[in-house]
């Protein structure tokens, strides 16, 4: 025994070492609470700790991490100002400059991969500092990464960087090959993809340059056109509980140009958005509202209908949002929307959407699970159930102007006789989602509409 306190406590670490760790992630803000250094940027410290009870309270911090999440960057520019800005010691802004052997670049790779994935971020690890006592902890360093791109500072990442060259501790060849990291270029920073092996099977078909691999067996249909006629005929009158409308006195304060409402559900708060200000309140839903910042200077009117859009806001959005999905749902299973019959009802407009579904010619069901969110184009794995058992058959890819692609894995069932028809029912799937997202989108400006106005039909 040791009467030493903190060789005892390194000695209890030392035991109790089986690879678990806890993570306490703090974000760096600036004065006004906005992210630093930028709002690109956000900067983690991150305390890692070695768990030596089963009591969450009894972990020992063993080690630091700085790491930077890149957030939707959008050019090599971009990327470099917020290293630049940024007090990282990683070669960063040097190295993403560089393009590989094949003259790939990495914003290239980066873009093609948070398509893929639907993670649009980008993680730097940056500094990685582990206390001498215990880096002896074997497997430490890279369980340590693993956790960090894993959790809150890189969930949204698509790819993870990492420049051992400035951290505290070694990072060897098993280490790197662990964590699936390639050193990138002739630089000193390593680069590897964020996602789990079964994503990458499933993304195995992907070349370097985007998009998925269609085969022999694919198709493509084009329903912008049919959207448009869609919105060009009469719509249809959806039933909707509506909140009441608001004093012509209140909703004539409105702007004539909102172009969209931002709410914050965590904390309550609502940006209005306008073609030159942001109109903001905030205020847990149930408090008393309010105006912060240009909303705190406008007309004693327009100050009173930002307090009703706070209240109607929270009072009713969320059911409105659930019955905008269950129309949704509803288009999507049956192909049909159901409308009211009597004008004077409460009703939203919906757009006369073509009907779309196809059966699948053989046994089971096919289903599309995105292979991402937030994505463009939205890329569909398609399943099909056949009692317990899922097989994934091919791909569905759905562009926002309505190009619609399917295919069918080439290893899947090579002998498939109706190969036309089962292409035909995975269009129609991705036509459904187009469709779908089309209708939801309508339906959401007009339960918006009636929430900031209350002027609406069918009251």
């Amino acid at each position: 025994m040791t009467d030493d306190p903190e060789a005892a406590i390194a000695q209890h670490v030392h035991d109790a070492w089986d690879g678990s760790l806890r993570l306490v992630h703090i974000t760096i803000s600036d004065e006004d609470g906005d992210a630093y250094p930028g709002q690109d940027v956000d900067r983690w410290v991150i305390d890692v700790r070695v768990p030596i009870t089963d009591d969450e309270a009894e972990a020992v911090s063993v080690a630091e991490v700085t790491a930077y999440t890149s957030r939707s960057p959008e050019s090599v520019e971009a990327l470099v100002l917020g290293y630049q800005v940024s007090d990282v010691d990683g070669d960063f802004a040097a190295a993403i400059v560089v393009p590989d052997a094949t003259g790939e670049t990495f914003l290239s790779l980066q873009t093609h991969a948070a398509e893929m994935l639907g993670k649009p971020d980008l993680l730097a690890l940056d500094r990685v500092t582990v206390r001498p006592a215990y880096r002896g902890l074997p497997g430490l360093v890279p369980a340590l990464v693993d956790a960090v791109r894993r959790g809150p500072a890189g969930r949204s990442a698509s790819w993870v960087l990492a420049d051992p060259s400035v951290w505290n501790v070694p990072f060897g060849d098993q280490d790197r090959a662990a964590g699936e990291f390639v050193q990138w270029a002739d630089t000193t920073v390593l680069a590897s993809m964020n996602a789990d092996h079964e994503d990458l099977e499933r993304l195995a078909a992907v070349p370097p340059a985007g998009g998925v691999v269609m085969g022999s067996r694919s198709d493509e249909v084009h329903l912008g056109d049919a959207l448009d006629e869609a919105l060009a005929r009469p719509a249809i009158a959806v039933a909707f509980d509506l909140p009441p409308k608001l004093p012509a006195s209140i909703w004539a304060a409105a702007p004539e140009d909102v172009h969209g409402v931002h709410p914050d559900e965590v904390t309550g708060s609502i940006t209005v958005e306008t073609h030159d200000e942001q109109l903001e309140v905030v205020g847990s839903p149930g408090t008393a509202p309010q105006l912060v910042g240009t909303s705190a200077s406008a007309d004693a009117a327009t100050q009173d209908w930002l307090r009703a859009v706070h209240q109607r806001w929270w009072q009713y959005e969320p059911g409105l949002h659930d019955r905008i999905h269950e129309v949704v749902d509803e288009y999507l299973t049956s192909g049909e929307i159901e409308s009211v019959t009597d004008e004077r009802a409460p009703h939203l407009h919906a757009p006369d959407l073509p009907v779309f579904r196809t059966e699948w010619p053989g046994i089971g069901e096919v289903h599309l699970e995105p292979l991402g969110e937030d994505t463009e184009p939205v890329v569909y794995d398609a399943v099909l159930e056949v009692g317990d058992s899922h097989d994934h058959i091919g791909a569905v890819i759905v562009h926002e102007s309505g190009h619609v692609r399917a295919s069918l894995h080439d290893e899947w069932n090579p002998g498939l006789t109706d190969v036309g028809g089962a292409l035909t029912h995975l269009i129609s799937l991705g036509a459904g989602e187009f469709f779908a997202d089309a209708l939801h989108d309508e339906l959401s400006a007009g339960a918006e509409h009636a929430i900031l106005t209350g002027d609406v039909r069918g009251h």
